[in-house]
């Protein structure tokens, strides 16, 4: 039997992530409650977690102690607490959760190589631990927009308002930015991505960052920082600007008008490219 904790299910990129890949797996969902990264939680992981072949937490908040598991993996999106550690205030039990994940995980899953290159850097001797899974993308073509009140032109951005979210730099820039965080129903997000000008993603970390390819999937051209993983995952299929400069977000918007037919080509292409029955393909042949 292999289990998996599916908390996160109704959280932002990685229940975006749970959502997609249980329905292509059989797995048993264990009934846990608790907050993440609590004691409480660490006690229900005792308790809960069932005699299994396999135990698998999609997050790094995985249990510090002994559990009833023959063997654990891990996924871990990205190590941005490690990396910038003065932006988490429990800095010190993440680090310890971290380094247990990667130590007591028979394997770990990351989503790109920018976030395989960061684990490694601050444990090397994960490298032959980590599988890069890339998640997919195709989520939203099925569902039915919904509309919501909007400028009759505007651009957009999707994320939540954390500092490396860099939402303060966009709107120095942009007057007319719709803001969607991860409260608003998927149907009114589809319906902004199909009507926007074009999505803003200004971030300064992202171990991958669905955005984007959301946006690519649906024909919103992308413009995008040259952050972290973000080239990785749009490649030539966005306009890109330095995040920290809002003069060159303006000269990427400057332009958009006469690159925008081939960046909605190019971006449905590029998203096309990441399906999530091929993602869950490849972690049904990981787990095995």
């Amino acid at each position: 039997m292999i289990t998996i904790d599916a908390r996160m299910i109704h959280h932002g990129g990685i229940g975006t992530y749970i959502r997609n890949l249980l329905p292509h797996l059989q797995l048993h969902q264990v009934p846990l409650r608790s907050s993440i990264y609590t004691l409480k939680e660490q006690i229900e992981f005792s308790r809960k977690i069932p005699p299994c072949d396999l135990f698998w937490s999609p997050h790094f908040n995985v249990p510090l102690f002994p559990i009833k598991a023959k063997k654990r993996i891990v996924t871990i999106h990205d190590v941005y607490h490690l990396d910038h550690p003065q932006s988490f205030a429990k800095y010190t039990y993440a680090k310890m959760l971290y380094r247990k994940a990667v130590e007591a995980s028979a394997r770990i899953i990351t989503v790109s190589e920018f976030s395989k290159g960061r684990i490694l850097h601050h444990f090397p001797k994960a490298r032959n631990k980590i599988t890069v899974i890339h998640p997919g993308a195709d989520h939203l073509l099925e569902v039915e927009p919904k509309p919501v009140e909007a400028p009759s032109s505007f651009f957009l951005f999707v994320g939540s308002k954390k500092p490396h979210k860099n939402l303060s730099m966009v709107r120095k820039v942009i007057p007319n930015l719709v803001v969607a965080d991860g409260s608003l129903p998927i149907e009114n997000l589809c319906w902004l991505y199909r009507n926007a000008e074009a999505l803003i993603f200004p971030s300064l970390y992202e171990g991958w960052g669905l955005p984007p390819l959301e946006a690519m999937s649906l024909g919103c051209p992308v413009l995008a920082s040259k952050a972290a993983s973000i080239p990785e995952a749009c490649q030539d299929a966005a306009l890109y600007f330095d995040a920290k400069s809002p003069e060159d977000l303006q000269g990427a918007l400057a332009q958009l008008p006469k690159k925008r037919g081939e960046l909605i080509v190019k971006g449905r292409e590029r998203s096309a490219q990441f399906t999530w029955k091929h993602a869950a393909k490849q972690h049904a042949e990981f787990l095995r």
